[in-house]
C-alpha cells in the first residue's frame, strides 16, 4: 500500500473517531448542564419556599391583630408596621391612632380616592390563574404545579393561623377589660341584626398598602381597615430572610391574579424577587467534565502515538527499501567482478595479468567486507544489541592501532593521508572502544578518499587537538565539500549527496550514520563543522 493511501485511511479513521467522540461529548455535556441547572433551580426553589414561609409567618400576627381590632382605636398604640386605622362610611372618615395630622390628611385623601370605588359582591376573593403557554416544557409544567400547590398550602396555613390569632386576641382583649361588652347580646336586646363583615383584604391603593373589609349593619355600609406602613414592614420582612437572600426585594403584586411562576406571599399582595449572587450553587468543574477531559487527553495521546507509530513504520519501510536497493546495487558490482575474473583465472586465459586480477579481487573483497561490516554493525545498534567494552588508552596509542589501516585505505584510493598528533595531546587518556574508533575513522577516511580527494591537491589530513570538553579528531579533505542544504541530512541512514546519489561512487550511505551512533555510544559526538574548503568532520571524545 502506498504511503499516501495509508495516510488518507488514517486521516479518515481519526476523523470518524474524533467526530463520534465530539458528538458523544456534546451530548454528555448537554445532559450534565441540564442536571446542574436542575440542581441549581431546586436549591433556589427550596430557599424561596423557606423564605416565603418565613415572610408569611412574620406577617400573620400583624394581619390577625388588625382583623381582630379593625375599626377600634388602639388602646396602647399602633403595632409596628401600621400607620393608622380608619372607618369610612358615606364620605365620613374616622381616623384612629394616627400619630400626626399629616398622616390623617393623607389617609383621608386615600379613602376618598380609592375607598369610594370599593365594592364587594360577596365575601369571596376572585382568583385568576395565569394563562399557560400552548406547548410548555415538561419541567415548566412541573414547576408551575409545585408553585401553585405550595402557594395554596401557605394560604391554608395562613387562614388557620389568622383564625387562631384572632380568637386569641379577642380572648385577651375581653379578659383585660373590667366589664367586657358582649356586642352580640347588645344587638339582640336592641333588636338589631348582627353586623355582616366581609373578609379582610390587603390591597394596593396606588403605592400604599391597606387592609380593608366591608361591614354591613343597622347603620348602613362602612369600610374598616388599617393603613400599613409598607417601607417599615418591608424592612422587617427583608431582615427575616437576609441570611438566605442578602439582595432580595419585595415588590407589589396584583392582588387578584395569582401567577404560577410568581413568588408571592400568601398574606400580602407582594412578590419576592431574588438574585443568585453569593449563593453556593452546584456548577464549576463537575466529575463528568473532568472525566471527559481526561478521555479527550487519552484519545489525543493515542491518536498522536498512532501517527508517530505509522510514521516510524513508513520510515522503516522506506529505509528497508532503500537498504535493499543500495545493498543489492553494491553487492552486484563485486559479485560480477568475482564471477568474471575467477572464470578467466580458472580457464588460464589471463596468465600474464594474473597478479593484477588477483589484486582487483582482493580490493573488491575488502570493499565487500567493509560493506558487510558496516551493515552488521548498524543492525546491532538499531536492535540495541551492541555492547561496547571500553578501555583506557592514550590518544597516541589509539591512533597507532588504526594508522596502518587508514593509510592503506588512502593509498588504495590514490590519496596521501597526513596524521598530525601533538605530543601533549597524544599523552591524554580516553575511555573508548578501540575497534569502534577505528571503524569511525576508517569510514571518515574512506568517504574523504572517495568524495573529497579531487583535483591536483588530493590529500586527506587527520588532525588531533585539545578542546575544552576533551579531544577533537578532525578528518579534513580538499574536495568540493558538502552543500549547505545537505549538511543536516548527511548523517541520516542511506543518505548520499545529490552529486553521488546516482551511484557514481560506491557505498550505501550507512558510514556516517553508523559512525555518529558509535560515537554517541561512547559518550562522544560526530559533527560536520564549517570549513573554507572541503569537508571537515570532527570526532569529539571526553578525556578519561
Amino acid at each position: 500500500m502506498r504511503p499516501r493511501t495509508t495516510w488518507a485511511l488514517l486521516a479518515i479513521s481519526v476523523a470518524v473517531v474524533l467526530g463520534v467522540m465530539a458528538a458523544v461529548s456534546w451530548a454528555v455535556l448537554a445532559l450534565d448542564a441540564r442536571r446542574i441547572q436542575s440542581e441549581r433551580q431546586a436549591i433556589v426553589e427550596e430557599l424561596v419556599r423557606l423564605s416565603l414561609w418565613r415572610l408569611d409567618s412574620t406577617t400573620t400576627p400583624l394581619l390577625s391583630r388588625e382583623i381582630a381590632e379593625a375599626g377600634e382605636a388602639p388602646p396602647a398604640g399602633l403595632p409596628d408596621g401600621v400607620r393608622a386605622r380608619f372607618v369610612f362610611a358615606a364620605d365620613d372618615v374616622t381616623v384612629l391612632g394616627a400619630p400626626d395630622g399629616a398622616t390623617a390628611s393623607r389617609l383621608r385623601e386615600l379613602l376618598r380616592t380609592h375607598g369610594s370605588a370599593f365594592e364587594f359582591a360577596d365575601g369571596t376573593r376572585p382568583v385568576t390563574l395565569a394563562v399557560r403557554p400552548d406547548n410548555p416544557a415538561p419541567e415548566l409544567v412541573d414547576q408551575q404545579a409545585r408553585n401553585a400547590n405550595e402557594y395554596y398550602k401557605r394560604v391554608a396555613s395562613v387562614q388557620d393561623n389568622v383564625s387562631a390569632y384572632t380568637s386569641s386576641w379577642n380572648s385577651r382583649k375581653s379578659e383585660s377589660m373590667e366589664n367586657p361588652i358582649d356586642h352580640v347580646e347588645v344587638d339582640r336586646l336592641l333588636g338589631r341584626a348582627a353586623p355582616d363583615r366581609d373578609m379582610m383584604r390587603p390591597l394596593w391603593w396606588g403605592e400604599e398598602l391597606v387592609l380593608v373589609r366591608r361591614v354591613v349593619d343597622g347603620d348602613g355600609v362602612r369600610l374598616e381597615g388599617s393603613w400599613i406602613d409598607w417601607p417599615e414592614l418591608r424592612g422587617m420582612l427583608l431582615l427575616e430572610i437576609a441570611d438566605l437572600w442578602p439582595s432580595a426585594a419585595l415588590v407589589p403584586a396584583d392582588a387578584d391574579t395569582i401567577l404560577d411562576e410568581d413568588r408571592r406571599l400568601a398574606t400580602l399582595p407582594v412578590r419576592l424577587e431574588v438574585g443568585t449572587a453569593g449563593l453556593d450553587l452546584p456548577g464549576g468543574t463537575s466529575p463528568l467534565r473532568l472525566a471527559l477531559a481526561v478521555g479527550w487527553v487519552f484519545v489525543l495521546l493515542a491518536t498522536s502515538a498512532l501517527v508517530v507509530l505509522l510514521r516510524a513504520s513508513l520510515a522503516l519501510s522506506e529505509r528497508r527499501a532503500a537498504f535493499v536497493s543500495a545493498v543489492t546495487h553494491e553487492l552486484r558490482t563485486p559479485l560480477t567482478t568475482f564471477r568474471m575474473y575467477t572464470e578467466m583465472l580458472g580457464e588460464g586465459m589471463v596468465e600474464d595479468k594474473r597478479e593484477r586480477y588477483v589484486a582487483t579481487l582482493r580490493r573488491e573483497a575488502d570493499r565487500l567486507g567493509h560493506l558487510v561490516e558496516n551493515v552488521l554493525a548498524y543492525a546491532r545498534i538499531e536492535s540495541d544489541r551492541a555492547v561496547r567494552t571500553r578501555e583506557r588508552l592514550l590518544v597516541g596509542e589509539l591512533l597507532e592501532r588504526c594508522a596502518d589501516r587508514l593509510v592503506d585505505r588512502a593509498h588504495a584510493g590514490g590519496v596521501e593521508l597526513g596524521i598530525d598528533v601533538p605530543e601533549d595531546v597524544g599523552e591524554l587518556h580516553v575511555a573508548v572502544d578501540a575497534a569502534a574508533i577505528e571503524q569511525i575513522l576508517f569510514n571518515l577516511v574512506d568517504n574523504a578518499t572517495k568524495y573529497g580527494a579531487t583535483g591536483s591537491d588530493a590529500r586527506v589530513r587527520l588532525v588531533v587537538e585539545r578542546v575544552a570538553d576533551g579531544v577533537a579528531i578532525h578528518v579534513r579533505d580538499s574536495g568540493p565539500g558538502i552543500a549547505a542544504d545537505e549538511r543536516r541530512s548527511i548523517f541520516a541512514p542511506f543518505a548520499k549527496g545529490r552529486a553521488h546519489a546516482a551511484g557514481t561512487k560506491p557505498g550505501v550511505g550507512l558510514g556516517l550514520a553508523l559512525s555518529r551512533r558509535l560515537a554517541e555510544q561512547m559518550g562522544g559526538r560526530l559533527e560536520l563543522v564549517a570549513s573554507d574548503r572541503g569537508a571537515d568532520f570532527v570526532l569529539r571524545l571526553p578525556v578519561a
